[in-house]
């Protein structure tokens, strides 16, 4: 027997942010740079199926960062090639790229970094509705980030904890307000503003707000509107479809899903959806599915190596701070000889000249 209260609970899915630290784009790509060039071609293919574009694309930008000996955006470039995966429910490949990550960091020193297998740790649990675990994991890599060093990130941790409150409980609707907010007020482009508050209408799409709503679709009209030459279209699809639930066209509505090309977001809004027109035996009908797909999504993979990759980053960076100890004791002994050297010198010079040698 279905318990539609418990399921209601399970209304939970994650997606992945492709929020880039590169400005991009105009629709007049004459002047762009090569990195802008390679960055647009990887958010073209993110966005669709076509793996092997997508990794071709991917491999082309991390060279070209690698050649540039651009750390931080060769690290994000991995760590957005494990977004797709999950995105895709490849969990064994994205699991296995995140240990490829941790072990990149880990043989570079590049110890200012480490945050991101947190935040990659956050998003997979969260991609499995496993909701504490990715607040627990995300909100560790936030507190890792250095203030004022790497905002884009916060923007994207942020969005990710307030993606996890969209179809959740309604109690939870302000947690999804709360971390929406915070991300916006962290959106300094057209696009990362765009972004941010379209996941806040999200949000009030899940909790049936239609206030909110309104407000955030103005927004993001306005903003499409003041900027034609940019590419705005992220969420845009889960806009137009809550303009056509909260107008009240249903059909509208379910006809939008057909846009979204991933299951378990087509299917969490088509449950919505039916549940808001009050057609009981559609909303039992897509239940039943996003059951099946989340059973099987989940069925792939144990979480236990997770649990091996998080405790790696965990011993190095004990060991570091074993090291710095010892580095800074070692000093300190080292302070400790000089001055009482310095101060023995001292004690005899002044008894010479005192005339007792």
């Amino acid at each position: 027997m279905i318990h539609f209260k418990e399921i209601s609970k399970r209304l939970l899915f994650i997606i992945m942010l492709t929020i880039s630290p590169v400005v991009l784009f105009a629709q007049d790509t004459t002047e762009e740079t090569e990195e802008e060039r390679l960055e647009r071609i990887v958010q073209v293919f993110f966005v669709g199926n076509n793996d092997y574009e997508f990794y071709k694309a991917l491999e082309n930008l991390r060279n070209y960062y690698k050649s540039v000996h651009d750390q931080y955006k060769y690290f994000k470039t991995m760590s957005r090639e494990v977004c797709y995966d999950l995105n895709h429910n490849y969990y064994s490949q994205a699991l296995e790229k995140t240990e490829q990550i941790k072990d990149e960091l880990i043989k570079q020193k590049a110890e200012d970094y480490y945050y991101m297998v947190d935040e990659l740790l956050g998003i997979f649990y969260g991609s499995r509705d496993e909701n504490e675990l990715s607040r627990k994991y995300l909100m560790k890599a936030a507190n890792a980030i250095k203030p004022g060093t790497n905002d884009n990130d916060l923007l994207n941790i942020y969005s990710t904890l307030a993606n996890i409150s969209i179809l959740s409980e309604p109690e939870d609707g302000p947690n999804g307000y709360y971390w929406a907010d915070k991300a916006i007020a962290l959106a300094k482009t057209p696009r990362q503003r765009c972004s941010t508050t379209s996941l806040k209408g999200m949000v009030a799409i899940g909790h049936n707000d239609k206030k909110t709503f309104d407000d955030c679709y103005r927004e993001v009209v306005k903003i499409r509107e003041e900027n034609p030459q940019e590419e705005l279209s992220m969420y845009w699809k889960y806009m137009h479809l809550g303009r056509f639930l909260f107008d009240g066209d249903f059909d509208q509505a379910v006809k939008a899903c057909d846009s979204i090309t991933l299951d378990i977001p087509r299917l969490c809004f088509l449950s919505h959806i039916y549940k808001l027109k009050g057609d009981k035996d559609a909303e039992i009908e897509t239940l039943y599915k996003l059951m099946a797909a989340k059973d099987k999504r989940n069925n792939e993979i144990s979480t236990l190596t997770i649990n091996d990759i998080n405790q790696d980053i965990q011993m190095e960076q004990q060991r570091i701070t074993g090291e710095r100890i010892k580095l800074y004791t070692h000093i300190a002994i080292t302070l400790i000889v000089a001055l009482i050297i310095l101060g023995l010198t001292y004690f005899l010079l002044n008894r010479r000249r005192n005339g007792f040698y």
